[in-house]
């Protein structure tokens, strides 16, 4: 794969969730071996085991860091909060780099006012990201 290119693979894409009342899709991309994750929908009970089950996928393959860009989520329960600890937790220990993209105060105000904006590292954009997480 070249280092430039992005290969966009949907994860889960639940066709049923849908009618459900729950919608969630997960695609990941891989690029200068970072792996992002990015979530569109709502993040709630319902919908984390997806997260997760994306999250384990992406971790297999011992990325050098894990993005998980937000921008196109609506809705972030404890729930999806606490999986994205989980995740911080599965990747930084083996020496990535882990990093959530949330502009949008519905992301951003629940990690901050948990003050786990500490413990994450958040990003405005997913250019932020990844020029954070790829050396010069």
């Amino acid at each position: 794969m070249r280092a430039d290119s992005f290969e966009p693979v949907v994860v889960d894409d639940d066709q049923d969730a849908s009618r459900a009342g729950r919608a969630l899709a997960v695609i990941s991309t891989q690029r200068d071996q970072l792996i992002i994750l990015t979530v569109h929908g709502s993040i709630d009970l319902l919908t984390v085991p997806q997260l997760g089950a994306a999250v384990l996928e992406a971790v297999s393959e011992r990325p050098r860091g894990l993005i998980v860009d937000l921008t196109a989520t609506d809705f972030l329960a404890s729930s999806g909060i606490a999986a994205l600890l989980a995740a911080h937790a599965a990747v930084t220990p083996a020496g990535g780099r882990f990093g959530v993209v949330g502009g949008h105060p519905a992301i951003t105000r629940p990690l901050r006012l948990t003050g786990l904006d500490d413990t994450l590292d958040l990003y405005p954009t997913l250019a932020d990201a990844f020029s954070a997480m790829v050396p010069d």
